[in-house]
């Protein structure tokens, strides 16, 4: 992913400000970057694809005492290298909108835009525009973060929602629910321990193997689909395995629990 700022020369027309991280930009990228500057126009996100790229821009103005009209043409361009959903992309121009409007509330913001025409400009204007050239910078790599970190985190939950709606899931739980039944229609029927019904040891082993193969299921899936263990977003294997341990236990708890109360 690259994060461009681009604004509009006043002689020179449009033009690359900064981009984050530091990169060669193919020309096909900066023609279409430089095609959206040329036609100027209201306050605007504009999404555009071709091969395996989505260039995503947001256009906008911010004031400035140095520009014809008093408006400096600025836009925010965020190239990432694959297909995404509407749901990335809107949280990507909500962020944008966000950075057009940090810009828009500095006043002398548009100073900065002046960096390469500096020998032009008094000792006083030269240190407002090294100051807001070098905000006007942060500011893009604060933004390519953001950008980063949300689209990951959404990316992350539509990877599991699919895990959620798989049908295997589904079809797991069914077969989870119809070895339960069994097992409590064996406890109210059955007299002896529970050790010693077969159709109640048969359900539990049912019901064992059932939670192992969702477990390899889950890892066989979350490899597929390259889905990263990010501040104990998933658990380890060896804390899954315990819980799954501590699960088969009480279960049997909660059967002998409730064998001995039906004897009473």
């Amino acid at each position: 992913m690259i994060v461009i700022l681009s604004y509009f020369h006043t002689k020179i027309g449009p033009l690359i400000f900064y981009s984050f991280p530091k990169t060669q930009l193919d020309r096909e990228v900066l023609d279409r970057i430089y095609d959206i500057m040329d036609q100027p126009s209201k306050e605007e996100f504009l999404s555009q694809s071709f091969e395996n790229l989505k260039l995503l821009n947001y256009y906008f103005q911010i004031h400035s005492d140095w520009a014809r009209g008093k408006n400096e043409m600025v836009m925010v361009s965020i190239i990432i290298n694959q297909q995404i959903s509407p749901e990335i992309e809107e949280t990507i121009s909500i962020l944008c909108k966000k950075f057009s409007k940090k810009m828009q509330s500095n006043e002398e913001i548009f100073t900065g835009f002046h960096i390469y025409d500096l020998d032009n400009y008094d000792e006083v204007d030269k240190q407002s525009i090294i100051k807001n050239d070098s905000l006007i910078k942060d500011w893009v790599q604060d933004l390519y973060w953001e950008v980063m970190g949300d689209t990951r985190r959404k990316s992350e939950e539509e990877k599991i929602t699919l895990l959620l709606n798989d049908r295997y899931i589904f079809e797991s739980l069914e077969e989870m629910s119809k070895e339960l039944k069994t097992i409590s229609r064996e406890i109210s029927l059955s007299r002896d321990s529970h050790k010693k019904n077969s159709n109640i040891q048969k359900s539990i082993s049912t019901l064992n193997k059932i939670i192992d193969d969702l477990y390899e299921g889950y890892i066989e899936k979350m490899t597929v689909l390259d889905i990263e263990d990010e501040k104990g977003l998933l658990v380890t294997e060896d804390e899954l395995n315990a819980d799954i341990q501590k699960n088969k236990k009480e279960l049997i708890r909660v059967l002998e629990e409730e064998v001995t109360r039906n004897k009473k």
